[in-house]
């Protein structure tokens, strides 16, 4: 497994697949081994790379995207998806219905899922557990976006937030995915408001 990072900071392979390992570890989590050929890359904020590794990791897709968000705000992160859902990517969110619908003070969440929606964006709301905290990205079944990094303004130029990508890594991506189609399943459509 190869290491890339976007402010320069290596970590070893052993590191990283440690971290994704005790990362997936819990009574009802499976073992999802890194893959042959597969690479890690790290982005921090605010303004050291993490969202543009976020936009890449968007622009990357050909197949699919499946984002699942606490706060959704980024205006540079829905336009990607917006981008992705017009080159014929099959695009799919969730984000927390709390934080984004009813906690909306500035009007930026539902500007974002209005935008979405109205690109045919797959756009859907998890209201079932006191906050739907996962943030995360899965890519054409392959690639993991995973970190602190909420999809928003205040997480680029303000908070200290952290993004790892892991490239080609299927089995990790199955995971995610599997977690996805769960919250999924508790989901509510998005439907703009006016």
């Amino acid at each position: 497994m190869k290491f890339r990072s976007a402010t320069s900071n290596r970590l070893s392979a052993s590191l990283v697949a440690l971290a994704v390992m005790c990362a997936a570890s819990s009574v009802h989590a499976e073992t999802a081994p890194l893959a042959v050929g597969s690479s890690a890359e790290v982005a921090f904020s605010p303004r050291e790379g993490a969202q543009a590794l976020v936009v890449r990791l968007i622009d990357s897709a050909r197949s699919s995207i499946r984002l699942a968000a606490y706060a959704f705000t980024s205006p540079a992160v829905t336009r990607a998806l917006i981008a992705a859902k017009k080159r014929g990517v099959d695009v799919a969110v969730l984000v927390d219905h709390k934080s984004n619908l009813v906690q909306d003070a500035s009007g930026k969440a539902t500007a974002a899922l209005n935008a979405l929606s109205l690109a045919g964006v797959a756009t859907a709301t998890v209201a079932r557990y006191p906050i739907h905290h996962d943030k995360y990205i899965v890519v054409d079944a392959a690639h993991v976006e995973t970190g602190s990094f909420n999809f928003s303004n205040a997480a680029e130029f303000g908070n200290s937030e952290n993004v790892l990508v892991l490239w080609n890594s299927p089995q990790v991506a199955r995971a995610y995915l599997a977690h996805w189609a769960s919250r999924s399943a508790a989901s509510m459509p998005y439907r703009p408001g006016f």
